[in-house]
């Protein structure tokens, strides 16, 4: 992200790639850990513990929602997207995707996890109960789901005041928008690992709201050994003269 806001003129004149096709495991790991972890009212039970209290929660525990009846609304299907797909799908969940480009029908099929690819977002935001958001920085992303964008998402606009979970790019929406529809009840619930502002500052607001779960930009973390891995299969296609994988677009902007 820092070398498309450099001010740099582009295209650059040598090819670059990515470290990427190992992050979709572990953030849809993470994905569905939290929706599973907000569904079952797992922080619930933990503060009951901490009380000393027997079924202290149950109300909030008694609430939960079958996965499998439920829809995973996908905001940017790419690696990562897919992986997250794939996973709801273990559990029974429809899943949208939203891209910013239609998909044909044979890519559709290659991607069987993704149950139905949608290129409006409004269509996305409504369909969710709960919406992910994967989408990478890029000018066309910057402040999508900011101002009265989630609006849309609320019951009273036709949609399923959806939990929202980030795991993107934190400048796909501001702070101010975050609360502003969690306060309308456009969305019923925030889990972010990504924020606009990183570190979060300590006077955010996100930090003491009732309805947001904050984690520090973890939800993607891989291993060391993941690293070589990608550098040398790149490196031995490169000797080849073959096409690199995860090649940077410059105009794309990723």
């Amino acid at each position: 992200d820092p070398l498309f806001r450099a001010g740099l003129e582009l295209p650059l004149s040598f090819q670059l790639t990515r470290f990427a096709g190992c992050f979709g495991p572990p953030i849809a790991e993470w994905t569905l850990a939290r929706i599973i972890e907000h569904e079952r009212g797992f922080a619930a039970t933990a503060s009951d513990q901490q009380e000393t209290k027997w079924a202290g929660s149950r109300e909030r525990v008694l609430s939960y929602r079958y996965l499998s009846r439920m829809t995973l609304s996908i905001l940017g299907c790419g690696d990562i997207g897919t992986c997250i797909a794939a996973a709801a799908k273990a559990f029974g969940m429809k899943t949208v995707g939203y891209t910013r480009t239609p998909r044909d029908k044979g890519e559709k099929e290659r991607v069987g996890a993704v149950d139905e690819y949608t290129s409006d977002v409004t269509y996305a935001l409504q369909a969710g109960d709960f919406v992910v958001s994967v989408l990478p920085s890029t000018p066309e992303t910057i402040g999508l789901l900011s101002g009265e964008a989630l609006a849309i998402a609320s019951k009273c606009k036709g949609g399923k005041c959806p939990v929202f979970l980030n795991v993107g790019r934190g400048d796909v929406i501001d702070e101010a928008s975050i609360i502003q529809a969690l306060d309308n009840d456009c969305i019923s619930a925030a889990i972010l690992d990504v924020f606009e502002v990183e570190p979060l500052p300590v006077d955010s607001p996100l930090w003491s709201h009732s309805k947001v779960t904050i984690s520090p930009h973890v939800s993607g973390l891989t291993q060391a050994s993941d690293v070589p891995k990608v550098f040398l299969s790149n490196y031995e296609r490169y000797v080849e003269g073959e096409s690199l994988h995860y090649a940077v677009d410059w105009n794309k902007g990723y």
